[in-house]
């Protein structure tokens, strides 16, 4: 495997006498460029995967705006959009500049997203090294970070690009904190603001940024001073917590606007339909699951459908589990600092995605643990040292255990990388690996559908129902599989029961699937109507401005189709099928010479096609008066 002698060696690297005489700054490049070459090696074939169906067409491959590149129009719509229930304009202005980079090719959004990781690791080694002088324990933090299987769905995922960004700019902020710990000034301050805001336009992940800090004063600035007695380390914490008031106030904003964005959209469940019993008990149980994967990562999935319900026991050894481990932290506190702060910083940065507010039909989801787990890791790489410390042969166990623990780590990634090739090798192993999983059959069977093999499709949804009939999203699925066989009375079936799909755009979709059955029946006027509901809600939706011309058409309403194509044409100029019947809509309005160059346009777009060139010379004929 590539990467294994790079691995062995970052190790060995430990055990040399003669590496403890290098200086400082010699220890850390070397460190440095070792953790480079472990995540290229263990992450090099993320080059080869493809794009997947799970969130990457919305974000990306299908995208109008997005695929448009850096335009004036794109940026605008970057900052204003809501779409895909977040307000992330930054995360958008990556994706669309990786498009300006490498078009469609999904390899360079690959490469970029594992650039951006490997920068993320870098940081963290420099940061924790910085802050504890513990080289050995931070390289060994940061080297686990970088090759974690938990990490692959944050790293071959293009559609997770937000949450290597949104971590990158959390460093940053830490990075700027502690020169602004060291010496306070306004300026310093001021670039952990900027550095949390930036952060937030990626992904509200950072809401418990401020917190971290405050774990920072604790340990290891030591700001609190806990032999002071309680009356003045209460007065050290509370000026601690005013000190960071204006980014709790940034917190807050990007909270409120994220939920208000979610409920609006129905991506959040109201909270009648999950009493708080319920979610408490995902929750505990979700914190000791996520432990679990760390420690052994052996059944990782996307996606983890939400529980029906939980064994009493199991939610009542979880969080006898985590009030056990919270006691003793609290009582090592004096003694061993870091188990607080890395127990604290995990349980408060996993706060925000732990399902409190239940947002989607996802239980946990791998992506989560990308910065929680660095607390983990840094009680395990302290503590362990502190534990064997005075044992002679200290040096030996720890290089044992580093490397047995990295290759171990590396393997799995390697393979972990590899499922997520393309979407039937993604979810053909969810299926395999999580018992159940009526999402994976969703998108397993879309994969077939996208690739107009729509028997395969129903065949594949039907087992996804016989798990969970009311599934909204697998209902929809089988109503497009079967508008696809030309089964329209049950593809209608099956879209009414649907209508509870908590997707952002649910109602959307549905009326431009009406719409589509409808005008495959040639009901033009009555798929005229539901296109018309389904472009109030997004009126950018080319698919539907579309399918709205040719309805019109239908109708003898050329001039309103003309308009409908056009508008299509403005939001994504390079499609041959709007510039096609576009210049059919101008041909019929009488305005030839026009349609000849939408013709034009549409055979440069699609050279192959041999109806738009006989529709182009014969366009050119009636022009000519042959």
């Amino acid at each position: 495997m590539t990467g294994v002698t790079v691995l062995l060696k970052i190790t060995a690297c430990f055990t040399y006498n003669n590496y403890n005489l290098m200086s400082p700054r010699g220890k850390n490049i070397i460190i440095a460029l070792l953790l480079v070459a472990i995540t290229f090696g263990v992450y090099w074939n993320v080059r080869g995967n493809s794009f997947v169906n799970i969130d990457d067409p919305q974000y990306v491959t299908i995208n109008p705006f997005v695929t448009q590149g850096l335009t004036l129009k794109s940026v605008g719509w970057a900052f204003r959009t809501t779409f895909f229930v977040n307000w992330h304009p930054l995360t958008w202005l990556s994706h669309m500049a990786d498009v300006e980079l490498y078009g469609l090719n999904p390899r360079g959004h690959h490469l970029t997203s594992l650039i951006i990781h490997i920068i993320n690791t870098l940081l963290l080694f420099f940061l924790l090294n910085r802050l504890t002088l513990l080289p050995w324990q931070s390289a060994f933090v940061a080297a686990v970070f970088a090759i974690h299987p938990l990490g692959v769905e944050s790293v071959a995922w293009v559609s997770e690009r937000k949450n290597i960004l949104s971590t990158l700019f959390w460093f940053l902020g830490i990075w700027a904190y502690i020169g602004y710990v060291q010496r306070p000034r306004f300026i310093k301050y001021a670039a952990v603001f900027l550095s949390m805001a930036v952060g937030l336009m990626f992904k509200p992940m950072l809401v418990t940024f401020p917190v971290t800090l405050l774990l920072l004063d604790y340990w290891p600035f030591n700001r609190f001073a806990l032999q002071g007695g309680l009356p003045r380390v209460m007065r050290l914490v509370v000026r601690a917590v005013v000190e960071k008031l204006p980014l709790f106030a940034l917190s807050l904003a990007s909270a409120f606007v994220t939920y208000e964005v979610q409920l609006r959209a129905y991506a959040v469940q109201p909270l009648s339909q999950l009493p708080l019993s319920k979610r408490l008990a995902t929750a505990v149980v979700s914190y000791v699951q996520y432990l679990r994967k760390m420690a052994l990562p052996y059944d990782l999935a996307i996606p983890y459908p939400y529980p029906d319900a939980l064994p009493p026991y199991e939610v009542l050894l979880s969080a006898l589990l985590i009030t056990t481990v919270t006691a003793a932290a609290i009582r090592l506190r004096h003694s061993r600092p870091y188990v607080l702060f890395g127990w604290g910083f995990y349980l408060i940065t996993l706060l925000p995605v732990i399902r409190f507010i239940q947002t989607g039909r996802e239980a946990i989801a791998d992506r989560y643990t990308y910065v929680p787990m660095i607390g983990f890791l840094i009680v395990i790489a302290i503590g362990a040292s502190d534990i064997l410390s005075g044992n002679r042969f200290k040096k030996y166990i720890l290089s044992a255990a580093t490397t047995v623990t990295i290759i171990s780590l590396a393997a799995v990634t390697w393979f972990q990388i590899g499922y997520w090739r393309d979407s039937y090798t993604l979810f053909d192993h969810s299926i395999k690996t999580i018992e159940g999983n009526y999402m994976a059959y969703n998108n397993y069977g879309a994969a077939f559908l996208e690739d107009h093999k729509p028997e395969k499709a129903v065949e594949i949804f039907t087992k996804g129902l016989q798990i969970k009939p009311d599934s909204p999203e697998l209902n929809y699925s089988m109503g497009e599989a079967l508008t696809k066989q030309g089964k329209f009375e049950e593809a209608i079936t099956y879209f009414s029961r649907s209508s509870t799909l908590m997707f952002f755009d649910g109602e959307a979709v549905l009326n431009k699937r009406y719409g589509i059955v409808l005008l495959k029946e040639k009901d033009y006027a009555g798929a005229v109507s539901y296109f018309k509901i389904a472009l109030s809600i997004h009126p950018m939706d080319t698919e539907v401005l579309n399918n709205m011309g040719i309805a019109l058409m239908g109708l003898d309403k050329s001039e309103e189709a003309l308009e409908a194509f056009s508008r299509g044409v403005a939001v994504k100029p390079d499609s041959a099928t709007l510039r096609f019947n576009k210049g059919l809509a101008l041909k019929k309005v009488g305005r030839l010479n026009e349609a000849i160059l939408e013709f034009e346009q549409a055979a440069r777009l699609n050279p192959t096609s041999e109806t738009v060139a006989k529709t182009l010379d014969l366009a050119k004929r009636q022009a000519s008066g042959l």
